[in-house]
């Protein structure tokens, strides 16, 4: 891949929270992301969209090696969490294996890629049965904390709900073709019917699928495999809001949040010769979903930390909006999370894309970007740089709604 699109698309724009009728008055603070693990993650997937491969590796590996420091340590004193680094929730380590693994692909290094999604599939097993775990751990917590979580509730039906956070079909499609690659088509076939667990519905999962089944076509005909990053995943935010108490004051809460961008983007196509669309392309990962159920599933948690750190009492007086106290109890703790546990990639998508397709030599393709009125956004002349040891072309674009 010699070259990346890099598409400007006018017009981002952002859901508004609703919150519930006990709360009002409130905005939003973007705060800045602080973590070392964060920085070499963005920076890792900023070089790996300049074709700077090796060194988008070494960052991705330095962000590997901060996560792993802190995963096997127990957890510490709530007045110590300030202190630490963000090492990553589940689908942050899913995707950092994933883009090492494109990494080495673009490369031509398939058995050091395959090394990387046999990491990025054993963390979404491991995440899967975390997930479930905590849901059984804080299943009554919903109910105990109602007040705070009604004011999420605009922001967690904005998403599809069932995007966990180990849940990465595109991992396991890198992972199957990687496996192509080598001749081992059945192991290629497991990984598509694991990322067709999470998009039962998809016809390109599907189709890869038969085409595993069959082994037809593999060795004869090469097929290119488009990857795209869209637009840009949620920013972490804060809420403030303004709280009546029952001494008819009011106070201030600070809590975390994130802002959503809405995508103009229907979908990508590609176009032959005669104008006719041969192929389009398909979300493998909601990345957008995936971070706010990630938020959503440890949010009861969080807040039962609160009650465990600072008092029964305090907390529960101030989720039920009698205590002065509140404002204070949140600004502290909201500093805390905002700065941890609830930060995020900067220069992460809201979605990837793939599309697949066998080219012919004498056609010139077009790649379009349609928005959901069929309106074509951008149109380009497709330039495939197909690699002689490689039996697929690969290609990754980058395109930004600016």
């Amino acid at each position: 891949m010699k070259s990346l699109m890099k598409v400007f698309i006018m017009i981002v724009l952002s859901y508004l929270l609703v919150g519930c009728k006990s709360v009002s008055n409130y905005m939003n603070t973007t705060i800045m992301p602080t973590s070392k693990f964060l920085e070499k993650t963005d920076l890792g997937l900023l070089t790996f969209h300049q074709s700077k491969h090796q060194e988008s590796k070494r960052y991705f590996q330095e962000a590997v090696d901060i996560y792993r420091v802190w995963e096997d340590k127990p957890l510490v004193a709530f007045s110590d969490i300030a202190i630490i680094d963000y090492f990553g929730e589940g689908y942050d380590k899913v995707l950092l294996h994933n883009y090492s693994a494109l990494n080495y692909l673009m490369m031509g290094d398939i058995e050091s890629a395959k090394v990387e999604t046999k990491n990025s599939n054993f963390i979404q097993k491991n995440e899967r049965y975390k997930f479930y775990d905590k849901i059984e751990k804080f299943k009554d917590e919903k109910e105990r904390y109602s007040t705070i979580l009604t004011i999420y509730e605009q922001l967690f039906k904005s998403v599809n709900p069932t995007h966990n956070p180990y849940q990465n079909p595109f991992a396991y499609y890198v992972s199957a073709l990687l496996y192509e690659e080598d001749n081992q088509y059945n192991d290629a076939y497991i990984d598509i019917k694991n990322a067709l667990k999470y998009h039962k519905d998809s016809k390109i999962l599907k189709d890869k699928l038969e085409l595993y089944k069959s082994n037809k076509q593999l060795d004869t005909q090469k097929r290119a495999e488009l990857f795209f990053d869209i637009g840009k995943s949620p920013t972490k935010e804060q809420i403030k809001i303004s709280v009546k108490t029952d001494k008819n004051r009011e106070d201030m809460l600070y809590l975390p949040t994130f802002k959503l961008y809405k995508s103009k983007i229907d979908k990508i196509v590609i176009t032959d010769s005669f104008d006719e669309i041969i192929a389009e392309s398909y979300v493998l990962s909601d990345i957008d979903a995936i971070k706010i159920n990630e938020f959503k599933r440890i949010l009861p948690s969080l807040i039962n930390r609160l009650v465990a750190e600072s008092g029964k009492e305090v907390l529960i007086e101030a989720l039920s909006q009698k205590s002065s106290s509140a404002g204070v109890l949140f600004k502290m703790l909201s500093t805390v999370y905002s700065q941890n546990n609830l930060q995020t990639w900067s220069s992460l998508p809201k979605k990837i894309e793939v599309i697949s397709f066998i080219p012919k030599e004498s056609v010139n393709y077009r790649l379009k970007i349609i928005d959901k009125d069929g309106k074509i956004l951008n149109n380009k002349n497709l330039e495939l740089n197909c690699i002689k040891k490689k039996k697929n072309c690969y290609q990754y674009y980058r395109i930004i709604e600016n």
